[in-house]
């Protein structure tokens, strides 16, 4: 093989740069937006001992030339795995920075027989900031921190791609959700921020090792974005031990214990309580035009378990259907129950709904999961009691800001469907004691709840807490759909 070459699929020409020795792993370096091969320089002099380096110049960038049009974050991520292919690049450990690692993962989380190890160096895009001024803000703030060398090397290199392709490559990038990726893939990953990178935040970094199964984190003090140019020999250390299976960074899971939530002020939670209804409402206003669920949530991935959404109380399925979307495009077939109404009804009597209107079809091959708001969590507790033979084919639960251990500030309502959620109410201690099913519950929450100040918690569950605040903003939240991706993968491992 030359040192330099190009490989070419239809109208996309990546140009591979080769260096290094061949009796050690093939490390695949994906470059970021507007940069090149060129930046792994000092990357690059410490993997060329142990392996084979392969820099590669995307479509457009560096000695690339430019396609028609710029490629989407899956469409990058399948032009990798036919490079691979094609190169004979056997079980790659994929190096990705920034966009790079959005490729990256695509490709790992596609084909997973093509990846031996996964490095993600400050991964994008943040879901809570995913908009281009709030991009170009935190982008600014970073060069503040930069070095001159590696500020006017990286100007070199945007002016080299130029604006308007640069420009043209933003939206794929801020689409792309790439915290829905991250649960699919399997291969061991290891997270790299700087310390002080102001475009890929420490909660989030965290977040991306915590979303991949297995994932481990590393911290590079006192760099940011950038932090592969200046500190290449640190990042490239980490590498190295990652490649070798030997622990680098500390591991970082969804089994880890959540932080504990932060104590609010009267008028931070007064103000989190109203968005939380405002979202609420909006969501309510939804059932007007949904009589049927999307024909879409009809299709899936056979491999991948069918979904059953069940709402809280007082809510129509559609209050739930930004999450069934998400879900729905992950590859999972997502059904509803008919009939539920506002879900009033006893717990005991619409968990046996649920289940006769769930045995007029036979399960899938890949089972079924119930994913569950409020209520319909302990709705989805009581069919898994009842379901002992598991004619169902329910593998699991994973329930979102359900009251467990019951809610005590029910009683402040009259309403009998919602004074049921009391902690003493006969249901809820009933569920309580039943403990023998709770390996196969995952539970969601936010940082603050008004309407489970005790918490969602489950002992023995798989507990998540996504940093995310109220009781049902967390439905529509990208942070939320992808713990519930996680749970699901958890309840649901590949036989």
């Amino acid at each position: 093989m030359s040192p330099t070459r190009e490989f070419r699929r239809g109208e996309n020409v990546v140009v591979i740069h080769e260096s290094g020795r061949p009796d050690g792993p093939d490390y695949v370096l994906v470059h970021g937006l507007g940069m090149a091969h060129d930046y792994w320089s000092e990357l690059a002099a410490v993997l060329e001992p142990t392996g084979t380096v392969h820099a590669l110049d995307l479509p457009g960038f560096g000695d690339a030339p430019e396609p028609p049009a710029p490629l989407g974050m899956p469409a990058a991520g399948e032009l990798l795995a036919e490079l691979l292919v094609a190169e004979r690049i056997d079980r790659a450990v994929l190096i990705g920075h920034s966009t790079g690692a959005q490729v990256v993962a695509e490709t790992a989380a596609r084909h997973p027989e093509l990846v031996d190890r996964l490095v993600l160096i400050a991964p994008t895009v943040n879901p809570r900031e995913r908009t281009l001024a709030k991009q170009t803000m935190r982008f600014v703030q970073d060069l503040a921190l930069v070095h001159p060398k590696a500020l006017g090397y990286g100007l070199a290199l945007y002016a080299k791609a130029g604006p308007r392709w640069y420009a043209a490559n933003l939206l794929p990038m801020l689409e792309h959700r790439i915290e829905l990726v991250l649960p699919e893939i399997t291969a061991p990953t290891l997270v790299i921020r700087g310390e002080h990178d102001r475009v890929v935040p420490r909660d989030w970094a965290e977040e991306v090792a915590r979303l991949v199964p297995g994932g481990r984190y590393a911290e590079v003090p006192g760099r940011g974005h950038e932090t592969m140019i200046r500190a290449g020999r640190r990042v490239g250390e980490l590498i190295v031990r990652h490649a070798g299976g030997l622990p680098a960074g500390r591991p970082v899971s969804l089994l880890d214990p959540p932080p504990a939530a932060p104590t609010l002020g009267l008028p931070k939670a007064l103000g989190t309580m109203a968005r939380d209804y405002a979202y609420a409402g909006l969501r309510q206003l939804a059932w007007l035009g949904a009589r049927h669920e999307p024909r879409a949530w009809r299709r899936g991935e056979p491999d991948k378990p069918q979904i059953v959404l069940l709402p809280g109380v007082y809510e129509h399925w559609s209050f739930m259907r930004p999450l069934g979307d998400a879900l729905n495009a992950a590859g999972h077939r997502v059904v509803v129950v008919h009939g539920m109404r506002a879900n009033r009804r006893p717990i005991a009597e619409t968990a046996a709904r649920v289940a006769k209107a769930l045995a007029r079809s036979a399960p899938p091959a890949a089972g079924r999961v119930i994913v569950a708001h409020s209520k319909g969590g302990l709705i989805g507790k009581h069919v898994l009691i009842d379901d002992e033979g598991e004619l169902l084919g329910i593998r699991g639960v994973v329930a979102i800001c359900t009251p467990f251990a019951g809610a005590r500030r029910a009683r402040l309502f009259g309403d009998p469907s919602i004074r049921a959620l009391l902690p003493s109410d006969e249901t809820i201690v009933m569920l309580e004691d039943a403990a023998s099913v709770n390996a196969r519950i995952v539970s969601v929450f936010g940082t603050f709840d008004p309407h489970v100040p005790d918490g969602s918690a489950l002992e023995g569950a798989m507990n998540v807490q996504v940093p995310v605040a109220g009781h049902f903003r967390l439905l529509g939240a990208p942070e939320t759909a992808a713990a519930v991706l996680a749970g699901i993968a958890r309840l649901t491992p590949v036989r």
